[in-house]
C-alpha cells in the first residue's frame, strides 16, 4: 500500500504544487463560510465524572455481592 494515492488526490511533482492546492482548498472553504481551524472547545469534565461515579458504584456493588457470598449472614443464633 506504500506510495498509493487516495482517490480524488493527485500526486504532486513538487511540494509547492501540493501547498498551492491546499491553499486553494482552504480559500474555497473560507469562501463557503467554513472555518478550517475552529477554536478548541472548552473542556467539560462531566463525562469523566459521570463515568468515574458509575464505575465506583459498580465496583462497590461487585464487592458487596462477593462479601455477601463469602460471609454467612443469618438471623438465627446468638446476638
Amino acid at each position: 500500500m506504500r506510495g498509493r494515492v487516495p482517490a480524488g488526490m493527485a500526486k504532486h511533482a513538487t511540494v509547492e504544487d501540493e501547498l498551492a492546492e491546499l491553499a486553494a482548498i482552504v480559500a474555497d472553504a473560507e469562501a463557503m463560510g467554513i472555518d478550517p481551524w475552529p477554536e478548541p472547545k472548552p473542556s467539560r469534565p462531566w463525562a469523566k465524572w459521570g463515568i468515574a461515579t458509575f464505575l465506583a458504584v459498580m465496583m462497590l456493588s461487585w464487592v458487596s455481592k462477593l462479601l455477601f457470598r463469602l460471609v454467612d449472614v443469618s438471623t438465627s443464633g446468638s446476638p
